[in-house]
C-alpha cells in the first residue's frame, strides 16, 4: 500500500510539473491549461505513461562497472561497448533505457576521479602510477578528435 501512495505523491508533483511549465511555455493559455479537462486528461494518461517509480534493483554503476572489468579480465583495459554488453548481460531487464549515457557519464566520472585509467579507447581498473590518466582537458581533446572524423 506504501507504493501505491507513493506513486500518487510523484504523480502529483509531476503533473503540477508539468502544468507549471506548460503556462511558463504559453501565459496567455494559463486558463485552458488549468481546467479540469486538461487536468482530467493528464491524469489518465500519466498512469499509461509511468507505469510505476520503482527504485533500480540493480547496484550502482561504480559497482558495475568494476565488476565488468574484473570478470572481462582484458589485458590493455576494456573499451565502453565491452563492459556495457557485459553489464547489459548481467542486469539486462533492470536497466533503464538511457543505459548507454548514464554508463558513459559514469565511466567519465570514475576516470574524474582517478578511480579508472584510460588510453586509447580503453578502460582500466589497475593501472600503474606511470600510465596517464584522464583528465578534463584530455577528455575534451577526445571529444573533440571523434566529432572531426
Amino acid at each position: 500500500m506504501m507504493q501505491d501512495e507513493r506513486n500518487k505523491v510523484v504523480m502529483e508533483k509531476l503533473k503540477k510539473s508539468l502544468l507549471f511549465r506548460m503556462v511558463a511555455i504559453n501565459p496567455n493559455s494559463s486558463s485552458i491549461i488549468n481546467s479540469s479537462i486538461v487536468s482530467s486528461f493528464i491524469d489518465n494518461r500519466f498512469p499509461q505513461v509511468f507505469k510505476s517509480f520503482d527504485a533500480p534493483t540493480h547496484p550502482p554503476y561504480e559497482l558495475m562497472i568494476k565488476k565488468a572489468m574484473k570478470e572481462l579480465n582484458e589485458e590493455y583495459g576494456s573499451t565502453e561497448e565491452a563492459i556495457s554488453g557485459f553489464i547489459r548481460s548481467e542486469y539486462g531487464e533492470d536497466l533503464p533505457c538511457a543505459h548507454t549515457t548514464i554508463l558513459h557519464i559514469q565511466l567519465r566520472k570514475l576516470c574524474m576521479a582517478g578511480k579508472l585509467g584510460f588510453k586509447k579507447g580503453k578502460y582500466v581498473l589497475d593501472f600503474e602510477n606511470n600510465e596517464p590518466k584522464m583528465t578534463l582537458k584530455s577528455y575534451k581533446k577526445k571529444k573533440m578528435k571523434q566529432t572531426r572524423i
